[in-house]
């Protein structure tokens, strides 16, 4: 292959051209590297490429740049590096103005890979380049021939699978009623935390039942019977979106839902999503109707991918009695809580 003449001179301490792009028939441009080893007042750098190589013979489209973000860390940027002066496709060197080098400084400057360049056709190996530092007379500073190779694709695609995820957990499985209940007050629980992490892209929704939609005693046979809508459009999953509120002497229970976390991830408890409205008690006397089928209690969306990381939501059951409430010890409910991921 055609290189330029050198006669007698020494090679640099090193030198490399890294291209942008490996693959066969690509068009990319690079990075040239040199540190010099012979002491002489350098005016250009040749770059030679191989002859499997294809170069654009227009000069103005060798821009070229030297920023401290586009060359190696430790290297120094090649001085007043120029847009190449000419291009020549036959001999396949391009000629770049440059300023005086110190021995032992690495050097470096990349050229654009628009309309400049091209690798080889095919896959090859050790294709002989070289570069080489000239004086304003054309005289041989330092030259070193490098060699370069062309890949099929140069490109890894990366693949992973991330599976869908749903993690639901509630605090405990039991909540005490804090204090006897008595004609004089609401009493509430202390609460149970529901934990939500999901990777579902459109959020997730808690729902609840109650067995008995109310507290029993199966000593008198007496239910505390929760208070609000039970028929309509609310026995079908629907909340009515009314708390009900408790009256001290006056018999009711219901349920409030409270928002407590709303975490790091997509989805959030903003407008219209978050507690049904039904539920969303916010005072010690407000609460929703316990039914027999599943109600939805909460729910957390938002643009996709409203992801969730630990959103917290607290269930906590109020009750209120008259003084004729059947006096037991054995008042008890059970609420299934469940939730589920909006994949």
């Amino acid at each position: 292959m055609p290189f330029v003449p050198t006669g007698a001179h020494a090679g640099f301490q090193q030198a490399y051209v890294r291209l942008d792009r490996m693959k066969a028939n690509t068009a990319t441009g690079g990075l040239v590297c040199a540190k010099p080893n012979t002491v002489g007042t350098e005016a250009k750098v040749l770059v030679t490429f191989p002859s499997t190589y294809t170069l654009n013979t227009t000069a103005a489209n060798w821009t070229v740049s030297a920023g401290a973000t586009e060359i190696p860390a430790g290297s120094t940027a090649w001085p007043t590096i120029a847009t190449a002066s000419s291009a020549d496709n036959t001999t396949k060197v391009v000629t770049f103005a440059g300023g005086d080098l110190t021995v032992g400084t690495l050097y470096c400057f990349v050229f654009a890979a628009v309309n400049t360049l091209t690798t080889a056709a095919a896959a090859a190996n050790s294709q002989q380049a070289s570069v080489q530092t000239q004086t304003s007379g054309s005289a041989v500073v330092d030259s070193t021939q490098i060699a370069l190779s062309n890949v099929t694709d140069d490109t890894i695609t990366v693949t992973a699978v991330v599976p869908p995820s749903f993690i639901f957990a509630l605090s405990g499985n039991a909540d005490t009623f804090a204090g006897n209940l008595d004609p004089l007050n609401v009493v509430s629980t202390a609460g149970v935390v529901a934990t939500v992490t999901t990777n579902a892209k459109g959020g997730w929704i808690a729902w609840a039942k109650d067995s008995q939609q109310g507290l029993y005693s199966a000593n008198t046979g007496y239910t505390l019977s929760t208070v609000g809508t039970k028929t309509g459009t609310y026995a079908n999953g629907t909340p009515d979106g009314v708390t009900s509120t408790l009256v001290a002497g006056t018999e009711g229970y219901v349920l409030d839902v409270d928002a407590t976390l709303d975490a790091t991830g997509g989805c959030t408890f903003g407008s219209p999503y978050g507690i049904a409205a039904e539920y969303d008690g916010n005072t010690a006397f407000k609460g929703g109707s316990l039914m027999g089928n599943y109600q939805q209690i909460a729910s957390c969306s938002g643009t996709s991918p409203a992801t969730a990381n630990g959103d917290q939501i607290t269930l906590v059951e109020r009750a209120a009695i008259s003084g004729a409430t059947p006096a037991s010890s054995d008042y008890s409910d059970i609420i299934t809580v469940v939730g589920a991921g909006n994949f």
